[in-house]
């Protein structure tokens, strides 16, 4: 084995102790580190952060309280406790701009009309603002620390679920179908007419039909075309 061959083992190998380390540090940041003061007392801190990029567009929220409740028992069911908390939340709804490609444009030049077709709209992870509850309320007749921590886990989850089936009943679904569709007509339509295109824009969500006058469109003409012409 040559000195280069050896060389290149040794990089590799230790990029792999680099790559093992850094892995192992984080998983122990996030699942053990505690920082103390000089009190030895536990000090509140980002403990890790990440700024990741997004093109999706939030076209709703749905905000309101919520009101969850939980219940554990301990000694074979001797012991038993309940938990009801109200709290704030909310939910987002999106459009996933980054999919969108010309082949989604298309123009109606006889009416000087441009139809967009975007993907539906996507509920996002509800927030519930346990920090700022209206109403916390634990009876039982002792509550230990790990059944209070089961009730507040318990609380938590029933929370999210009960948000979550709200955010998607389908009243929502639709009036964030509109505010989305209100959204990327002015969006698309402001930047048509910023590029000397002063067209009206009509979007629809992907699987919706076509409005009743569709059908007689000249939907040939790509986005690209459009632009072409208008340049």
């Amino acid at each position: 084995m040559n000195n280069l061959v050896k060389t290149a083992l040794g990089l590799a190998l230790a990029v792999v102790i680099v790559v093992v380390s850094v892995a192992g540090y984080r998983r122990y940041t996030d699942s053990y580190t505690v920082a103390t003061d000089e009190n030895g007392l536990a000090v509140a801190r980002v403990v890790t952060g990440k700024l990741y990029g997004s093109s999706d567009l939030r076209v709703s929220r749905l905000s309101g309280i919520v009101q969850a409740t939980a219940a554990t028992s301990r000694l074979w069911g001797w012991l038993k406790s309940t938990r009801v908390v109200k709290a704030p939340y909310e939910v987002d709804y999106y459009v996933a701009l980054q999919s969108l490609s010309p082949r989604d444009f298309r123009y109606d030049e006889a009416n000087r009309r441009l139809l967009v077709e975007v993907p539906d709209v996507v509920v996002g992870r509800p927030n519930v603002d346990e920090a700022n509850v209206t109403i916390d309320q634990t009876s039982g007749a002792f509550v230990s620390r790990d059944a209070m921590t089961e009730l507040q886990r318990r609380v938590s989850g029933t929370a999210t679920h009960v948000v979550a089936a709200k955010a998607r009943e389908p009243q929502n679904i639709v009036k964030a179908r509109e505010n989305g569709r209100a959204a990327l007509e002015r969006l698309f339509g402001g930047t048509l007419a910023a590029a000397g295109l002063p067209v009206s824009v009509q979007v629809r969500f992907q699987g919706e039909p076509r409005s009743s006058d569709a059908t007689q469109w000249d939907l040939t003409r790509s986005l690209e075309e459009v632009l072409g012409n208008g340049r």
